[in-house]
């Protein structure tokens, strides 16, 4: 009996690990877009909104299926803009958006301490991750229409002199 247990559990644990990191073609492409679009509703401190090429960097961290798209998207936009994958050891204030593609709660506190106060727009896709320091998470409502769905912490984004768009607001879930 206790082997079975250990079993469904795993089995059920395994389910929503998978589930969290499954995302539909139309998830992909509505998160990648919105990554890439951002910037035209986000200002950033004088000095920030660039790197020294004068592109705007797209960091993604960890293994995620948003980064084929979001480089597709980046190259057909053909904006002063790229995307690179990045992780816990470099330097993540060094980037000007960084989507942060971990579940683990602990190594979000990890990323959110290096990019603390830095104007980098932090963009997570997990769990309440907003309400845990994020700026910028994606969500379907449980029982809703499978829409995804934003909410934007404001004070984060304020605390990095990041400043959102009315426009973009109204469309959010203000955490």
């Amino acid at each position: 009996m206790l082997k079975l247990n250990v079993v469904i559990g795993s089995l059920v644990l395994f389910a929503l690990c998978a589930d969290a990191k499954d995302m539909t073609a139309a998830e992909i492409e509505f998160k990648a877009d919105f990554i890439v679009k951002v910037t035209d509703y986000v200002t950033w401190p004088e000095g920030a909104a660039a790197n020294a090429a004068g592109e705007i960097t797209v960091a993604v961290l960890g293994d995620s299926p948003l980064t084929p798209k979001l480089k597709e998207l980046v190259a057909a936009r053909k904006a002063k803009m790229s995307v690179t994958t990045v992780t816990l050891n470099d330097n993540l204030a060094a980037y000007q958006i960084l989507f942060i593609g971990t579940e683990d709660k602990a190594e979000l506190a990890q990323v959110l301490k290096k990019v603390q106060n830095s104007p980098v727009l932090t963009i997570s896709d997990a769990y309440y991750f907003a309400r845990h320091g994020v700026m910028v998470n994606f969500y379907k409502e449980e029982g809703g229409d499978g829409k995804v769905k934003f909410e934007v912490n404001q004070m984060t984004l304020g605390m990095a002199g990041l400043k959102m768009s009315s426009k973009l607001l109204k469309l959010a879930t203000i955490i």
